[in-house]
């Protein structure tokens, strides 16, 4: 049953959109509040929540906690649960970017026969040979003109791809996808320019036109536990303000929220984004957005403990990777989060493109390499 959502009115009132020109970093080249009155109800015992998660309880909605195998968060804990139906327990993600029909560039054209068979190839290698449970892929990544090929306007060419991508992700047990609607020709970057029509594709904020955008990815996955929801992708690079990204993303959320409750579905976790190319997420922890069910999303290369440890909002590491070729950092960063108990995606796998920083290198077929930096990555991922 679906949850109801805590304060939409105030989330849909129009927003405004300040941004001007940036650089993009990041991308390699490229209260969780609850509905009604946010009280706790008990559940049971969480099987394998640590010490300080809240009590017994799950997050109070409809009907206690969401369907097996969902995701939910609680208010004022860090921390993202998974249900069983009649408990929870802490869930912790561990996966690597992955990149659509655009293959990052090299697909720009859409001069390929059948990218989504060289997609699913490298899934079905990153699955047997690497061993992730977390997957993130981005919509609409190197959408330009004049290929104005997007999830809402093109059926054929690349919604139905890119549908049988995400389900068959599905068919691999515990196995979660972020599916981030990176650009849009709704949205606007940090020039304040269409994306996908010569614009910063890296840094799309959305706006109230984006939200029938929105809407179909909910109805494409309305009943698929194993996906999440990404609003965007480094909004505004660093040159909106606090309150703009909060806005654009309550609204974004609320419109999913509205759409989820129409049809009667469980809520996602949706993944919002913050400040300076998501790499300031603080000040949602002072103020997180008005619904359940909402996670925080930090991207840094390196990553930084301070930047991604919060105190009362879930985190997940959307991107991080090396600036260069220094990887002294690894086994510390994966030791805290894995203390921390924060979901974490490395950048980025792409057999077909140097998407840097490369977690392989680049032979034109499904079979993967790892470059150094994707050993590093690929030894967390199977030693979990």
């Amino acid at each position: 049953m679906a949850r109801r959502v805590f304060s939409g009115l105030a989330s849909l009132l129009p927003f405004a959109l300040a941004c001007s020109s940036s650089p993009a970093t990041g991308d390699g080249g490229t209260d969780g509040g609850n509905p009604q009155d946010g009280s706790v109800v008990d559940a049971g015992p969480q099987d394998s929540a640590p010490s300080d998660a809240p009590g017994d309880g799950v997050a109070a909605n409809d009907g206690g906690l969401p369907p097996s195998g969902w995701l939910y968060t609680i208010p004022g804990s860090d921390k993202i649960y998974v249900s069983n139906g009649s408990t929870g327990s802490v869930w912790m993600g561990r996966g690597i970017n992955m990149d659509d029909l655009f293959l990052c560039g090299y697909n720009t054209g859409f001069w390929m026969t059948n990218p989504e068979q060289a997609l699913t190839g490298m899934l079905a290698s990153l699955m047997s040979g690497w061993k992730p449970t977390f997957l993130r892929i981005s919509l609409s990544m190197d959408s330009y003109l004049p290929y104005d090929i997007s999830w809402k306007s093109d059926t054929s060419q690349y919604r139905t791809h890119m549908t049988n991508l995400i389900d068959a992700v599905g068919t691999y047990p515990n196995t979660y996808v972020l599916v981030t609607l990176r650009s849009d020709s709704t949205m606007v970057d940090g020039n304040n320019q269409q994306c996908a029509h010569g614009g910063n594709d890296a840094t799309c904020i959305p706006t109230a036109s984006t939200d029938d955008v929105y809407r179909a990815i909910v109805d494409a996955f309305k009943d698929k536990a194993y996906v999440l929801f990404g609003i965007s992708n480094e909004p505004g690079g660093n040159v909106a303000t606090n309150t703009t990204l909060s806005a654009a993303m309550s609204h974004a959320v609320g419109v999913i929220r509205a759409e989820e409750d129409s049809l009667g579905v469980p809520h996602h976790l949706v993944s919002v984004q913050g400040n300076d190319w998501t790499g300031s997420i603080g000040f949602y922890d002072s103020a997180p957005l008005s619904f359940d069910d909402v996670v925080y999303e930090y991207h840094s290369y390196p990553p930084a403990s301070s930047g991604y440890t919060q105190a009362h909002i879930p985190v997940i590491i959307g991107e991080y990777g090396p600036s260069g070729t220094d990887l002294s950092w690894t086994s510390s960063f994966y030791a805290d989060v894995e203390s921390k108990q924060i979901p974490n995606l490395a950048w980025d796998l792409d057999t077909y493109s140097n998407c840097s920083p490369a977690l392989a290198s680049v032979s034109h077929t499904t079979s993967i390499t790892p470059s150094a930096w994707g050993q590093a990555v690929q030894t967390y991922l199977l030693s979990h």
